[in-house]
């Protein structure tokens, strides 16, 4: 059943209502003073100001169930985690940790300042060397038989190996930081480290390419496998002293 149409009185009673409603608003408006309106202005301020904090905040640890895309940087003073990717086209960093399920990118640098001094053998669990593709991927490489094939013998010999000759030195870049006053980071008191190593033109003149780390293009020597060549070259030269022992304990 429709509802009534409502008579004359009923639309009196529901203008009087409407006119007493309009009447409270109006005496409210009129009490607003200027102290009252300052005040309004002051907190207005004061939420504009405070908003950059509330974004840091938010970012502070940011979780996203799916990917989190930046055209720009992404910077957080906590942590991000999405349950996808994590992309931005700049630079991407965060004093806690990033985490994404799937992959984290970065065209710009991709920043940690904690994990040089992360100890990781305070977490459970295995732990293995991390390399990075020139493609930006970080991984690892196995060294199991079954995912090798062709497998032969090493193309060069003891000799090979103390032909090279390591030497003390300084990277250029860290020179550049004392002497150079237009350097992001000058210093003119900064003391440049010295290093100790080996170098790529020197492995390949020798015979030790496979220790070569190569430039994206493949062709320029970039820097050198310590790792490889520790743990396989010093073994070729280690093996060739004990025969060479154990030829003359037998002569």
């Amino acid at each position: 059943m429709a509802n009534p149409t409502p008579g004359p009185s009923d639309f009196r009673a529901q203008l009087s209502e409407l006119r007493r409603q309009l009447d409270e608003r109006i005496d409210r408006i009129s009490t607003f003073d200027a102290t009252q309106m300052n005040r309004a202005i002051e907190t207005l301020t004061k939420l504009v100001n405070d908003l950059p904090g509330q974004i840091d905040e938010a970012l502070a640890t940011a979780v996203n169930t799916g990917n989190v895309t930046a055209t720009g940087n992404v910077t957080a003073t906590g942590n991000v985690t999405a349950g996808g990717n994590v992309t931005a086209t700049g630079n991407m960093s965060a004093s806690g940790s990033v985490t994404a399920s799937s992959q984290v990118n970065a065209v710009g640098s991709l920043k940690s300042v904690g994990a040089f001094n992360t100890d990781i053998t305070v977490y459970p669990g295995a732990r293995q060397t991390v390399w990075q593709n020139n493609n930006g991927i970080f991984g690892y490489a196995p060294s199991t038989e079954v995912k090798k094939t062709n497998i032969r013998s090493v193309p060069f010999t003891a000799e090979n190996v103390r032909a090279c000759t390591p030497g003390v030195f300084a990277y250029i870049t860290q020179l550049e930081i004392r002497d150079n006053p237009e350097n992001e980071f000058y210093d003119p008191e900064y003391e440049v480290p010295d290093e100790a190593g080996l170098f790529a033109e020197d492995l390949i003149k020798n015979g030790l390419e496979l220790f070569v780390i190569y430039d994206s293009d493949g062709v320029t020597p970039a820097g050198v496998d310590y790792a490889g060549f520790g743990a396989v070259a010093n073994l070729v030269a280690v093996r060739d002293l004990h025969e060479r022992l154990t030829r003359l304990e037998t002569a």
